[in-house]
């Protein structure tokens, strides 16, 4: 309820707002021109915020989204026995490698030495 009565004073005022700076660009301030032209965008910026806001599902966001488990356990035991999969020696040779680029202690950086 209260993002709907945010969107009934933001967007009428923002309209205000617009007019007024009309005036001031009429009245020959050349600035007046851009601050004209930002109000209405700021009020299509409120709609869709209140869109969102509105339109929203808080279990597919944040905290609550983390919470909730979205891959059944079938994919999960089929994933984890492909990853343990024995037979697959190019993946044991490159954990192998990623091991021992681990161990050798070196920083991690971008640059070239």
């Amino acid at each position: 309820m209260l993002a709907h009565l945010a969107l009934v004073v933001w967007v009428p005022g923002c309209a205000v707002a617009a007019w007024w700076q009309v005036t001031v660009a009429l009245s020959g301030d050349r600035l007046g021109w851009l601050y004209s032209v930002e109000w209405p965008v700021f009020a299509v910026f409120g709609a869709v915020v209140w869109w969102n806001l509105v339109h929203d599902d808080p279990t597919t966001v944040g905290a609550a989204a983390l919470r909730k488990t979205t891959v059944d356990d079938a994919m999960n035991e089929s994933l984890r026995a492909h990853l343990d999969d024995p037979e697959d020696e190019e993946l044991a040779e490159y954990n192998a490698y990623l091991a021992s680029l681990s161990a050798g202690g070196r920083q991690k950086t971008w640059r070239r030495r």
